[in-house]
């Protein structure tokens, strides 16, 4: 519901710039047949009807997403209006009030998006529910009608003429109407059948009904309700010659009446702007050819303009660089001196959470070689590229292209390990590149420089924390890795820093009730152990497991191992016959483990843990 809303909410604002310029043409073009109004509202309805558009330089839509999806879940929320004196003001007030916890169970986006879903709800309803009690009254008011003649009915309960009714729509007429008038509202009402008028206007009322929240459409919508009548006295006003117009003129005054019980379906004679329509009649006077024809040919440009989206800008790509997965799509650059070669095959795989926290998926993980994703480091914004092209010395031509146009820079320092840090880059098109390097900053050797792709979005570490900060008497929770298995599939395991830095797991099962969100299961320390280093280790309480089953809502038991090391090389685990064994080369510092066995374990099934580590 709440996506459904976000979409709604974008569409409504897209379409209201729409609904601006079309007021502005209506102004330009009051001499002009009102046909053609009616015809520029039709934009306006394609914009609230269909989903998608395609991008054109030619838009004159400053954005066609205000509101982005992440936002629920963003670390720091934030609207695209492409306004950026309206970002500039509005996006720090919604940061402020609005930026996720650590401390709170849930993120106060998430919570305005789910009331403003639930008040949109409610108000279509109401809508809907008003325009259905006041149909049945009319029918009920009509039900007394005689049949005149085809599809002409009088009635003693109407005092003005209208038409009710979309798949067999019938005029109704007062009893007490008489001729000349009642040729003269029946000539009206059988232009509306002919123009569909009968059709939309409800079309335009249901579509009023969804997005009664944005007050352009209401504007819209009377003025649609006032063009289409101009345009049935037009037609009618061409149809009867010069000598009827004083007498049509005067049965609308005759007629002039408020809404005949519902303001979404009848088209009462009477019903809008009598005073203007008369003053239409009697001074009609029929355009000049070149003036429809400019008119015409400004209305399929607006047509254009309007209804498609503005391009994507790179500035628009940096911005969404987070909350992202990214694999390698082409290796730009490989120190000859380093012996490790990647290939996009065979290199990790990243997460940019919304954060600014880089994740690395290692082979932390055991049954289907299911990843572990490993925190990296946090960002940092640094400038330019000079230091990193010195570091490559030979880089060839394609990649020092890319480096030219790279717009922004961040450094992610590795928590120590040997001196590393990684350089993530944004170029002015939106591309993304990785590159490693050793050594200081601005001394660095680059290791690899990569081009990145982006997949799909990933889950907001800081929400996870919070819920844990919630549950828990723990305030300081820093994740430092996630976990899921296909063999697991409602079950999120995080392991986490909590008071002191003492190491912690969380499981989280996924809410179908939330679109797919998380909530927090439990959390549990992970206990220390010093008796199963294989070799000495340069750190005290750097290692710790502990096996989990059914009491977390698992079919089969799982083992999650922990370690501070700098120098580990491998982790092996037994239980009874079974063993398992994980490569630990790629793991920062804390890194977590996760055995999964075949079966639930009891009780004397003992799980033995081994943390081989190196001598440095």
């Amino acid at each position: 519901m709440e996506a459904l809303f976000l979409k709604c909410l974008n569409m409504g604002i897209a379409a209201g710039w729409v609904i601006l310029v079309v007021l502005l043409l209506r102004l330009l073009f009051r001499k002009v047949p009102k046909s053609i109004s009616c015809a520029l509202w039709i934009l306006v309805g394609i914009r609230l009807i269909c989903p998608f558009s395609i991008e054109s330089v030619l838009s004159l839509l400053p954005s066609a997403q205000t509101v982005p999806p992440e936002i629920m879940t963003a670390g720091e929320p934030a609207i695209e209006s492409g306004i950026r004196i309206v970002d500039n003001v509005v996006n720090p007030a919604i940061a402020s009030s609005f930026a996720p916890n650590p401390q709170a169970s849930v993120n106060p986006m998430q919570i305005v998006i789910f009331l403003g879903s639930r008040l949109w709800r409610a108000g279509v309803g109401a809508l809907f529910l008003y325009a259905l009690i006041s149909s049945v009254r009319l029918r009920r008011k009509v039900a007394i009608a005689l049949r005149l003649e085809g599809n002409l009915w009088i009635c003693d309960a109407v005092k003005s003429p209208f038409i009710f009714g979309i798949f067999a729509p019938r005029i109704y007429l007062p009893s007490d109407l008489e001729e000349p008038k009642r040729s003269c509202v029946i000539a009206h009402e059988r232009a509306h059948l002919k123009r569909h008028d009968h059709w939309w206007k409800p079309l335009a009322f249901t579509l009023l009904s969804v997005y009664w929240f944005q007050p352009l459409c209401w504007v819209a919508y009377l003025l649609f309700c006032r063009d289409i009548e101009f345009a049935c006295d037009e037609y009618v006003v061409k149809q009867i010659g010069e000598a009827q117009k004083k007498n049509y003129a005067d049965t609308l005054l005759f007629c002039a009446t408020s809404a005949q019980g519902t303001f979404g379906c009848p088209l009462a004679f009477g019903e809008v702007g009598v005073r203007e329509r008369i003053k239409s009649v009697l001074y009609y006077r029929k355009p000049a050819f070149w003036v429809v024809a400019a008119v015409a040919v400004v209305s399929v440009a607006a047509a254009v303009c309007l209804l498609t989206d503005p391009m994507v800008s790179a500035s628009k790509n940096g911005d969404e660089i987070y909350g992202a997965r990214y694999t390698v799509s082409k290796v730009l650059y490989d120190a000859p001196w380093y012996n490790a070669t990647y290939t996009a095959e065979n290199a990790p795989e990243y997460i940019i959470t919304p954060e600014a926290e880089l994740l690395q998926k290692s082979s932390g993980g055991i049954m289907g070689d299911n990843p572990v994703w490993n925190s990296v480091g946090v960002f940092h914004q640094v400038d330019g590229t000079d230091g990193i092209v010195r570091g490559m010395p030979g880089l060839n031509e394609d990649a020092g292209r890319l480096l030219d146009i790279v717009a922004r820079v961040w450094r992610v320092d590795c928590g120590g390990s040997h001196g590393s840090s990684y350089y993530v880059m944004e170029t002015d098109r939106g591309e993304v590149l990785f590159a490693m390097a050793a050594g200081e900053e601005g001394q660095e050797e680059i290791r690899w420089l990569w081009k990145m792709e982006r997949h799909r979005d990933r889950g907001d570490t800081a929400y996870l924390a919070g819920l844990i900060s919630a549950m828990s008497s723990q305030r300081n929770v820093q994740i430092f890795a996630l976990y899921e298995s296909d063999s697991i599939p409602d079950r999120l395991l995080a392991g986490f820093l909590g008071d002191k830095n003492k190491k912690y797991f969380a499981v989280f099962r996924r809410d179908s009730a939330a679109d797919g969100g998380w909530r927090i299961w439990g959390y549990g320390p992970i206990k220390s152990t010093f008796g199963e280093i294989d070799q000495p280790s340069t750190g005290t309480s750097a290692f710790g497991y502990i096996t989990i089953g059914e009491e977390w809502g698992f079919d089969h038991s799982i083992t999650i191992a922990a370690s501070s090391s700098l120098n580990l090389d491998s982790v092996t685990a037994q239980a009874g016959h079974e063993s398992q064994s994980i490569g630990a080369a790629s793991v920062s510092v804390p890194g977590m483990f996760v055995f999964e066995w075949s079966k639930l374990l009891e009780e004397n099934d003992s799980v033995e843990v081994h943390f081989i580590t190196s001598i440095p």
